[in-house]
């Protein structure tokens, strides 16, 4: 089995590295992103280690698009629009550049061209949303030469499924390293001259007791 996707100390220099004061909506974005990220990771890591093959795929669908939302603020000139655009809730398709609309479509295409692949991992990653062809050829195995297979990710033919969550965690790490990639680049203008490391966790609430639980 793959080892566990673990992104949060990398997320959290990247979240230490900011200067709050310089802008706070920019750091509340990038923020937003980081937790959103890594509760993806947790969940396709608790699901692979499940070898549940299909659900874990949905989460690969929503790392992209927190590619897609940081490479749309990279795309914009005026970031605080933007800022203000995201966090107030509104979607970003309703943004645009000139008359081309930040589309999910449109910016996959666009994020294609740095990260050759990101765009077939993304349209995959739709295939498997709702129950449909993809998911039956890849839950109803076929006979072939006295051989049990299955199509499975990207239509691959598949007779073991540790090969096809082997390939399932290599797109989720290949996403990874392109969000923080791209979240590297969006910190620039904002990072300040000490470095820190971030602790990024989330609170977890009892009937005694509140508690913090860092991410991994």
């Amino acid at each position: 089995m793959s080892k566990q996707i673990k992104f949060a100390k990398r997320y959290g220099k990247l979240l230490g590295n900011m200067d709050v004061e310089k802008s706070y909506p920019a750091y509340h974005f990038v923020y937003v992103i980081i937790v959103f990220a890594l509760e993806n990771n947790t969940a396709f890591n608790l699901l692979l280690k499940d070898r549940n093959k299909m659900a874990i795929i949905h989460f690969i669908r929503m790392q992209v698009e927190c590619c897609l939302d940081v490479y749309a603020c990279l795309l914009l000139r005026d970031k605080d629009r933007f800022f203000k655009h995201f966090l107030d809730g509104k979607p970003i398709n309703k943004l645009s550049i000139g008359k081309q609309n930040l589309t999910a479509g449109y910016l996959c295409a666009e994020l294609d061209k740095r990260y050759a692949g990101v765009a077939e991992i993304y349209k995959e990653g739709c295939k498997w949303v709702h129950p449909n062809k993809a998911i039956f050829r890849g839950s109803a195995p076929e006979w072939q030469r006295n051989n049990l297979y299955f199509i499975g990710y990207k239509n691959k033919r598949y007779c073991e499924d540790a090969q096809q969550l082997n390939d399932i965690y290599k797109d989720m790490l290949l996403v990874n390293q392109i969000l923080y990639k791209l979240l590297q680049e969006l910190i620039l203008p904002y990072k300040k001259s000490d470095a820190t490391q971030a602790i990024i966790g989330q609170f977890v609430k009892t009937k005694k007791k509140v508690g913090f639980k860092e991410y991994e």
